[in-house]
């Protein structure tokens, strides 16, 4: 197959992804120009799929590629560096790359959500190298997981993105400075999705309060 009909059939798999979920609505037009992104999942408050109950719009970034080997659980994809900063600048984006095989028959997706603070880990170091591997995962068949996936994912990027560019401390330096009062990991789900089960399917981004106490070194 040649690249748009691979670009095409990718686009379709994704799209066909999210659109049967209640709370989502994908705007990811055919062989998109932008610059690093092809489109945007609309996330919704409530079934219906209203503008009054708009959550938030994540950006998206699909890939398709000619590979009939479905049994993996994780696969490693390159990413350009000026992408990665794009996504970086704009707040995060979620990368889904599409294996297409028998002509394009078949289909598995692979996902992965690139908040603020995990591309700030990817691009760590990173000198000059053009590329970097990102780590994706099969995104599940259960249309609950795969919006919880992406609620958590808008959640984080919203959560992470006013403070992007501030220092990070681990949770060791935290303890070693006195401010380690408590920590909160928020998880987003559905009605009839057990939080613990997401929480651990997810990435899981703990806040510590109070941040207030701490001080940059004079």
């Amino acid at each position: 197959m040649d690249k748009k009909a691979i670009e095409t059939l990718a686009v379709n798999a994704v799209r066909d992804s999210i659109v049967v979920s209640d709370f989502l609505d994908q705007f990811i037009p055919d062989n998109d120009k932008e610059p690093s992104w092809d489109g945007f999942i609309y996330v919704y408050k409530h079934k219906g799929k209203t503008k009054e109950q708009l959550k938030g719009r994540l950006p998206v970034q699909v890939k398709g590629t000619e590979n009939s080997d479905f049994s993996k659980e994780e696969i490693s994809y390159p990413v350009s560096v000026s992408d990665l900063n794009n996504y970086l600048n704009n707040g995060g984006v979620i990368f889904f790359v599409v294996y297409i095989a028998y002509g394009g028959v078949a289909k598995q997706i692979y996902y992965c959500t690139l908040t603020p603070i995990k591309l700030r880990g990817i691009l760590l170091n990173v000198g000059k190298q053009k590329t970097k591997n990102i780590t994706l995962k099969k995104f599940p068949t259960n249309v609950d997981e795969r919006t919880t996936i992406v609620f958590n994912c808008l959640e984080n990027c919203q959560k992470q993105a006013s403070f992007s560019n501030a220092t990070l401390y681990t949770l060791d330096e935290l303890n070693q400075k006195g401010v380690l009062e408590s920590i909160t990991i928020p998880v987003s789900t559905l009605s009839g999705v057990d939080p613990k089960t997401a929480l651990l399917k997810n990435s899981q981004f703990p806040f510590v309060f109070p941040e207030t106490k701490i001080q940059k070194p004079m």
